[in-house]
């Protein structure tokens, strides 16, 4: 169990769901700990028991911060603007809330569609082409292609769903980058994200884990 005086980030040795939210962990300028579980026994057997003491529900990827256990995903997220005293990341108005939560939900839509063939139980490269070529990942891109063409950030602002999107097109250009350029504002978006100073600082560090997903496990994971 984690010691109360530290933030910490709970996961399994990827990037999977916690990728995001260390990355804005780095962004805000909140130091916290990485725990990559290489044992499920760990997790299941010793600290998710204790951790459900405290939480509703105990889950991975979670956040320790003192004595507070936040789990989901999307919940950390929102949490950690909030303690980095960056609450426009989430929008500091009624309307821009309202605004960011739109968007993030519509691009977790896309990390949705552009996760389902990695996880695939039949072939990969037929379901990734199918994907590109209609549904999900297609429409929403095709969205974001438009929406993007005179903005920086899917908001007109920096927010948690730029985070999102910034994850999900990554996804995307690792299962194969050149289906991504039909669609020159998201690329542009990607590689302005790339260029942020504290981006890049996290991926230069050793708190970024480039794999995708565990290996045996999803059908591609980019290993």
């Amino acid at each position: 169990m984690e010691s109360s005086n530290q933030t910490t980030v709970g996961y399994w040795p990827i990037r999977g769901l916690a990728g995001g939210v260390r990355l804005l962990l780095d962004y805000c300028g909140v130091p916290y700990t990485n725990k990559c579980y290489t044992d499920g026994n760990e997790w299941f057997e010793q600290d998710k028991p204790l951790h459900a003491v405290k939480n509703d529900f105990p889950n991975l990827p979670y956040l320790v911060d003192g004595d507070n256990i936040i789990t989901e995903s999307s919940a950390i997220l929102h949490y950690i603007p909030i303690k980095a005293g960056k609450r426009e990341l989430i929008g500091d108005t009624d309307e821009k809330f309202i605004k960011v939560q739109t968007a993030f939900f519509a691009v977790s839509d896309l990390w949705q569609a552009a996760v389902r063939p990695c996880w695939t139980k039949g072939d990969y490269e037929t379901e990734k082409e199918a994907s590109f070529k209609s549904g999900d990942i297609k429409d929403k891109l095709t969205h974001f292609n438009s929406l993007l063409e005179n903005r920086e950030f899917v908001t007109g602002f920096i927010s948690i769903a730029d985070f999102k999107l910034f994850e999900a097109v990554e996804l995307l250009h690792d299962m194969d980058a050149a289906k991504l350029e039909a669609y020159p504002n998201v690329v542009a978006f990607y590689k302005r994200f790339l260029e942020l100073p504290q981006v890049k600082a996290h991926r230069q560090s050793d708190k970024f884990i480039s794999l995708w997903f565990t290996k045996g496990m999803a059908t591609w994971t980019n290993a």
